[in-house]
């Protein structure tokens, strides 16, 4: 589904690159992502100027003639400090050197490397290259004669049956080496200087499968001991930026392919968006990050936070023409920002020039990260000016405003660009500047309010002060209809006497349990437009009404109805008018503390989420209790039987969800063929 989501955006955007003469220079569409992860096409980030592949140059830049060298297979790209530019030409066993234009320099490891897979660069020239036929980590010194050979390390910890055959590697600036090897689970290995096993580092965690969750639940030992392991995936391309910073791309997950990993292997990113057939990473000066997916042949850039600022090109499917690429291997980054995409199966190396509207992002990213936040805001204005729903612009201009000050700004600009972690803190500093003003007020009001209180009460005690309202009161609780209304205070207090009461003393009807349920509903529209966007699942513009009442009645009437077959087979005494009232009593709590939550969330931070989270959780923990509680009193089970009687509830849900499924399916085919068999009667009267 991902996939073809994708797929059909770049045909719709294909279809705009051919008919416009804004995108008639490159033959792929630009893409940024919006919150909810959904692509927005905008203006080019960057274009093809030439393709160095070893016969010919295409591009108009004449530093591009000079120097031809075949290429067979290259699996790894590297540019240094000098803008000099390393191809692991893998297919012919070396390494190649170009200029940043692809002039030809020289050939380094002929004769002494056999498989060649991933080459990197020290500040002081030295090589470091990943060969993996020969098992080793081969370095040349500057002048690239061969300097020192790494071979598996010799230590217990390492261990001695496991494989090392290398594939990409990567120094930082202590000289430890960090090694990805072919099948090693448990993450980077991590050599010094002189090849000695410092341990394993970053290494990626095994996905939740549900199924093997549930094997392992129900599974014997036996059974168990025959099931395979889950095992984590091993990341696919490091890199290391100038501050020393790891990052890994992993290719075949969806969450958490790309990582910047901190001095103890914890990830800084948080699971950023990515496709997930990443192949390589790299990063620019100004801590940007850069990766290339194989899968879908496209190059994404994010900024050191892993916000995706841009996201084009794809897969070239035979039409041959600049800045498409197939199968795409490696990704490298010069000191100008052109960018460098190697293709292993076509053998060359696609450079991309940056546009003028991503030399502006670079400008404002550069001026913000170097501390000057306000002269940063014009360039971000500009940006604004040429695409008003760039998002990472108007975070820019808001961070800018929070530097200054004025929080009240800078908390507009994170609203509309939907940054929970930067709104949450603009909010925390108008907050605070609210209660310093207003807290002799506030508190003054309570106190207030406490003596107000405890005054009317004497009054009432001492001279009866209000008694008519009281009465009044009492003779509507006591009400036959609004008595039942207000039992679900009753659930909450005493749920087992309540639910004997609610069977037995008419403490509950149909039309009770009817209102109740419209309430419900209110409840739930109440908290969707309500609840803070820091907390909430969705914005007000994407709520359909319909919708959510079908996510609301489909569920609880499938409960009900799979419940009382379950019951009837299972010797239950509930009716099915019982199961109804009480599966909708039982969701009291939500309907009685739901809107206080939504309110609250109003006021808080998400540092203060975890208030909102765990009080929501224990409403619905609550509910569900109460729904235990009604299975076994309405039908009269012990513990154990009502147990198996939600586990075959929720299984006879699931059946149910099945068939629906099915019929669905056929009656779209009956459809089909009625409106085919009425056009094909038609044609034949005509």
């Amino acid at each position: 589904m991902f996939r073809f989501r994708w797929l059909t955006l770049l045909v719709a955007a294909a279809l705009l690159v051919g008919s416009t003469t804004a995108y008639a220079d490159v033959p792929y569409p630009t893409f940024t992502i919006d919150e909810k992860g959904h692509g927005i096409m905008m203006q080019n980030a960057y274009m093809p100027v030439g393709a160095i592949d070893g016969y010919s140059i295409f591009g108009e830049n004449e530093a591009l003639s000079n120097g031809k060298v075949e290429l067979n297979s290259p699996q790894d790209i590297f540019v240094d400090n000098e803008d000099h530019v390393y191809v692991a030409d893998t297919g012919n066993a070396r390494i190649v050197e170009l200029d940043s234009w692809g002039n030809f320099i020289r050939i380094i490891g002929e004769g002494e490397l056999k498989q060649p897979k991933g080459v990197f660069v020290t500040e002081n020239k030295d090589i470091y290259v990943a060969d993996y036929a020969k098992q080793s980590v081969v370095v040349f010194g500057p002048d690239g004669k061969l300097k020192q050979t790494i071979g598996k390390p010799k230590s217990k910890l390492y261990g001695k049956d496991t494989p090392f055959k290398p594939q990409k590697v990567i120094v930082d600036k202590r000289g430890s080496i960090y090694i990805i090897g072919e099948g090693l689970i448990q993450g980077l290995v991590r050599l010094d200087k002189e090849g000695k096993f410092l341990g394993y580092f970053g290494g990626n965690r095994a996905g939740f499968n549900l199924l093997k969750t549930l094997q392992r639940m129900f599974y014997t030992k036996a059974q168990l001991s025959k099931m395979t392991r889950e095992m984590p995936i091993s990341p696919t391309n490091i890199s290391v930026d100038s501050e020393g910073l790891i990052y890994t791309s992993t290719t075949g997950i969806n969450g958490g392919a790309i990582k910047k990993l901190n001095v103890a292997g914890k990830d800084l990113l948080g699971g950023t968006w990515s496709l997930n057939q990443v192949s390589d990473i790299t990063t620019d000066a100004m801590g940007n990050i850069y990766a290339i997916d194989a899968g879908e042949g496209m190059i994404l850039e994010y900024n050191r936070d892993g916000n995706l600022m841009f996201l084009f090109s794809y897969n070239d499917t035979g039409e041959q023409r600049l800045g498409l690429l197939a199968a795409p291997t490696g990704i490298a980054v010069t000191s100008d920002g052109r960018l460098l995409a190697l293709s292993g199966e076509r053998g060359n190396v696609t450079v991309y020039q940056p546009t003028a509207f991503t030399k502006l992002v670079h400008e404002a990213l550069g001026l913000y990260l170097d501390g000057k936040y306000v002269q940063s805001r014009e360039p971000w204005n500009e940006v604004l000016r040429q695409n008003s729903l760039f998002s990472l612009a108007h975070t820019g201009i808001g961070l800018a405003y929070f530097k200054e000050g004025k929080y009240q700004e800078a908390f507009e600009k994170f609203e509309f660009s939907k940054n929970k972690k930067e709104y949450s803190n603009a909010y925390w500093e108008l907050r605070r500047e609210w209660i310093m003003k207003h807290a002799v007020d506030v508190a003054l009001s309570i106190l207030g309010a406490i003596i107000a209180l405890m005054a009317i009460r004497f009054a009432y005690r001492k001279y009866q002060f209000g008694k008519p309202v009281v009465i009044a009161w009492l003779k509507v609780t006591r009400q036959w209809f609004v008595a039942q209304l207000l039992h679900i205070f009753r659930m909450l207090r005493h749920p087992i006497e309540g639910y004997y009461e609610l069977e037995h003393n008419n403490k509950a009807s149909v039309a009770s349990a009817t209102v109740l349920l419209v309430v419900l509903f209110g409840v739930r529209l109440f908290g969707l437009y309500t609840t803070n966007f820091l907390f909430a699942t969705m914005e007000p513009l994407q709520i359909n009404i319909v919708t959510e009442l079908l996510k609301l009645l489909i569920p609880l009437f499938a409960w009900v109805i799979s419940n009382y077959l379950v019951s009837v087979i299972n010797d239950g005494e509930g009716s099915f008018k019982n199961i109804y009232k009480g599966t909708i009593y039982a969701l009291s709590p939500y309907i009685i503390f739901a809107i206080p939550l939504a309110i609250m969330s109003r006021g808080l931070t998400l540092m203060e989420g975890v208030i909102y989270n765990y009080s929501y959780n224990i409403v619905i923990l609550w509910c569900a209790l109460l729904l235990f509680i009604m299975v076994k009193e309405i039908h009269g089970y012990e513990i154990k039987e009502t147990v198996r009687n939600i586990v075959l509830t929720i299984i006879g849900m699931l059946i149910m969800a099945f068939v629906a499924f099915i019929l669905f399916g056929l009656s779209n085919q009956v459809w089909e063929f009625v409106y085919s068999l009425f056009q094909e009667v038609n044609l034949r009267v005509d």
